[in-house]
């Protein structure tokens, strides 16, 4: 019996060694989505959706009132729109942060497998290039807010085990975002196919040109005031190389499932209940006033009372019921402001109007014709560029204007109405350059309006508007105006060294430390 189990045990042995090689053969799944099958254009289009609704915390809750875009009765940090007071709300002042790095759905690491895997492959060449200057979407918005980040190291933690990144100096980032969108929009080329898993401009090459320029020239107006001869080199480029020429160029990312059963082609629930004033936020009187005394033909679908915010039915449009909130007020103190009204609540105050900017299936602005045009404006009367200042802006306004009915087809200004405002408010003219560089920047900012990221950046780029800093109880500057987000609280001990390196080398990491661009 011995014997027979023996030889039984030595068959198996036999059998085994000669079957050794085809194991890994047989435990290969033939469908399964390796970097040779899985085409990297599923994670462009995984990238370009997530990173255009990941920002709620920091966007709309912090920048938007940050501009006094919007405003809350809200006791500071219990709420949304914790901005308003300037005070420190751990998941608003994170959430930039968090979502740009999120192992599972984070744009900045989707974006970096799909710029890998569609390198060095030449039928992938547009793909790997628009992967390229999204890059620069991602990154500029992340270094605006919080100063030096992550970024050559970045994502690496799969591939090279690096779990503690270095934080490239903001320096370093913008100059290497300009030298990639030189490189990538110069080798866009149409006679390659378009890329269609593109969710922004369907792979039109043609398109993706004029925003690597576009964004070259916002990047490029971002060191206006620390290094301008560089700004003027870059601006210059990104004129002569082709930027948007109409609202058509706008990018941003429409989302498409207006009932909210898909989340993830939802613009953002809680941005959609935050500016719908289910939450606390209201429009700020700032804007408001500044519209309304003007005679702003935007105001009239940016608006509405709504005396039961959570019923559509009570919403009212009536110009003569509108009114902002002013900020750096709680529900206690705005009762000593003359625009309280003792027989109402809080509700007085006019919300955003839903059924334009307000909805599930609404768009993300990132970019937009109106704004390039403000900036050609700015490096006209700069000198930096051969066009007529006033002529760009009057276009920018018009495109700014235009740029309404994006958000809902129902929200047409006309160029009557347009021609009627820029006739009211005419262009100062160049003679008075930092007047010109007030009413360019104005403009902007309202052009802004939902894209609180861009307004602050510019807000902080070019001093204007000069908005009135609050200065609320417990606030994080001491009643100055924010600079920048704080880092995550986890940084300081899973990063340690090198989250020490950069506060000694940027400054104290609290609102009040300017970010390098931003430097007096």
């Amino acid at each position: 019996m011995r014997n027979i189990s023996s030889l039984m045990l030595a068959s198996c042995m036999v059998f085994l060694a000669g079957c050794d090689g085809d194991f890994e053969k047989l435990n290969k799944d033939p469908n399964a989505a390796t970097a040779e099958l899985f085409s990297p254009a599923y994670l462009f289009t995984s990238a370009q959706l997530f990173s255009s609704r990941g920002d709620d915390g920091a966007s709309l809750h912090y920048t938007e009132t940050f501009v006094q875009h919007f405003s809350t009765l809200s006791d500071a940090g219990t709420f949304d729109f914790f901005g308003d007071k300037y005070v420190y709300n751990k998941g608003g002042s994170e959430s930039l942060w968090k979502n740009t790095f999120n192992a599972v759905n984070g744009g900045s690491k989707l974006l970096e497998d799909a710029i890998q895997l569609s390198k060095d492959k030449p039928e992938l060449s547009n793909l790997h290039n628009m992967a390229r200057i999204w890059k620069t979407v991602i990154y500029h918005r992340l270094t605006d807010l919080y100063g030096d980040v992550p970024y050559s190291e970045a994502n690496q933690g799969y591939s090279t085990q690096n779990y503690k990144p270095k934080y490239d100096t903001q320096k370093d980032i913008y100059y290497s975002m300009l030298s990639e969108l030189e490189d990538a929009t110069a080798k866009l080329d149409a006679s390659k196919g378009p890329v269609t898993a593109d969710i922004v401009y369907g792979g039109d090459v043609v398109k993706w040109k004029k925003f690597g320029y576009s964004m070259m020239l916002r990047l490029g107006m971002r060191l206006q005031k620390i290094e301008p001869a560089t700004a003027e080199s870059w601006v210059k480029k990104a004129f002569a190389g082709g930027v948007f020429t109409s609202v058509d160029d706008n990018m941003y990312v429409r989302f498409l499932d207006k009932t909210g059963a898909n989340q993830s082609l939802v613009n953002g629930e809680s941005w959609t209940l935050s500016v719908s004033g289910v939450s606390p936020g209201k429009i700020s009187a700032t804007i408001f006033n500044y519209m309304k005394s003007r005679n702003d033909p935007r105001l009239k679908y940016m608006v509405a009372v709504y005396s039961d915010p959570s019923k559509a039915s009570t919403k009212n449009t009536d110009p003569a019921v509108q009114k902002g909130m002013p900020n750096g007020f709680n529900l206690v103190t705005i009762k000593a402001d003359p625009s309280w009204d003792n027989t109402k609540d809080q509700h007085q105050y006019s919300g955003i109007n839903r059924d334009v900017y307000a909805k599930l299936d609404g768009p993300r602005m990132c970019l937009t014709y109106g704004e390039v045009q403000l900036m050609l404006a700015e490096a006209a009367v700069r000198g930096w560029i051969n066009g007529d200042a006033a002529a760009l802006y009057k276009e920018g306004i018009a495109g700014a204007m235009k740029n309404v009915a994006k958000y809902d087809a129902s929200a047409v200004i006309t160029d009557a109405e347009i021609n009627a405002y820029l006739t009211a408010n005419p262009f100062v003219g160049i003679a008075d350059k930092e007047k010109a560089y007030e009413q360019i920047n104005t403009q902007y900012w309202a052009a802004c309006f939902m894209n609180g990221l861009e307004a602050y950046a510019n807000v902080r780029r070019s001093g204007y508007p000069k908005l009135t800093p609050i200065n609320y109880p417990s606030n994080e500057t001491d009643g100055t105006y924010p600079r920048r987000l704080r880092y995550p609280e986890d940084e300081p001990v899973l990063n340690a060294d090198n989250y020490n390196a950069t506060v000694a080398r940027q400054g104290t990491d609290n609102f009040k430390t300017r970010v390098w661009w931003d430097k007096q």
